[in-house]
């Protein structure tokens, strides 16, 4: 049984509405339920608010690309709330669809996309086959909730989906599959931020961490390329996250217990002992 796709939104211009209706149809045909940021406005309906209301609860925010689209204050207001809704991670995936030929926005440059322009039947395959492959791998991890890769500026032809229970998140992730599993252990490292070590002051505590990538049930050596281990693009990863920690508190209390020793156990006598010192250099 497969997981329904979740809410698709379609930002277009309204020279492009005879090429959205044919997609929405065509998505509704596979009960994928998708809104339209333009063709939903009512008279009196305020731009932004709507938007934002459109792309609440969106797991796939299409950005049709043609002459028209590039120019249209929609698309742009679409794309940087998009934009926006991905950096605050809300789990809303940025997918240009190409409808024409025209000068991509900077910002959609190293995205996939799904090209429209010569074949519509190859297009939405496209979109299906990745969202396919979402539904897939959801289902791998319990039907967690999939979160777009933080590194915007990546290019994501290639890409993989990363879990961990340390951080329990589930990723589609950007990658290289012909980088080694070092180099792509640091990458994750750096774009989630994730510690190498981190002091828990109000507990006494140092933790150091080290990571490894696990495939199909084996870890996958350092020095290894994503590819030499059989990983391909949709492949399912797992992230494994082992932590060692130094005590600060156990150490300050051995040291206390060894003042103890020394100290000795005050007895009355002991007790006017140390009171006594208190005047030895009269």
């Amino acid at each position: 049984m497969s997981a329904p796709i979740e809410k698709v939104v379609v930002s277009h211009s309204n020279a492009d509405k005879p090429f959205v209706d044919r997609l929405v149809t065509d998505l509704a045909a596979r009960v994928i339920p998708a809104w339209q940021d333009r063709l939903d406005m009512t008279v009196g309906d305020g731009v932004a608010g709507r938007i934002s209301e459109g792309l609440a609860g969106a797991k796939y925010f299409l950005i049709v690309l043609s002459q028209s689209s590039i120019g249209s204050r929609w698309v742009r207001e679409d794309l940087n709330g998009a934009l926006m809704q991905q950096v605050a991670q809300s789990g809303t995936f940025l997918v240009p669809v190409l409808l024409q030929d025209c000068d991509v926005p900077s910002v959609l440059q190293q995205r996939r996309y799904a090209d429209f322009r010569s074949d519509y039947d190859r297009g939405l395959g496209d979109l299906l086959e990745v969202w396919d492959k979402d539904r897939a791998a959801a289902l791998l991890v319990n039907g967690k909730p999939l979160y777009p890769w933080p590194d915007l500026a990546a290019a994501n032809e290639e890409f993989v989906y990363l879990h961990s229970s340390r951080f329990d998140k589930f990723f589609r992730m950007a990658c290289n599959l012909s980088t080694t599993t070092s180099l792509t252990i640091d990458y994750i490292v750096e774009t989630l931020k994730l510690p190498w070590s981190q002091e828990v002051a109000q507990f006494g505590m140092k933790w150091c961490f080290s990571y490894w990538l696990t495939f199909g049930g084996k870890d996958i050596g350092l020095s290894t390329t994503l590819r030499d281990a059989g990983v391909e693009v949709g492949s399912v990863l797992d992230m494994g996250i082992s932590g060692t920690y130094a005590d600060a508190w156990e150490r300050e209390l051995e040291e206390l217990m060894e003042r103890f020793r020394v100290r000795g156990v005050l007895t009355p006598e002991r007790l006017r002992e140390l009171g006594n010192a208190c005047f030895a250099h009269v």
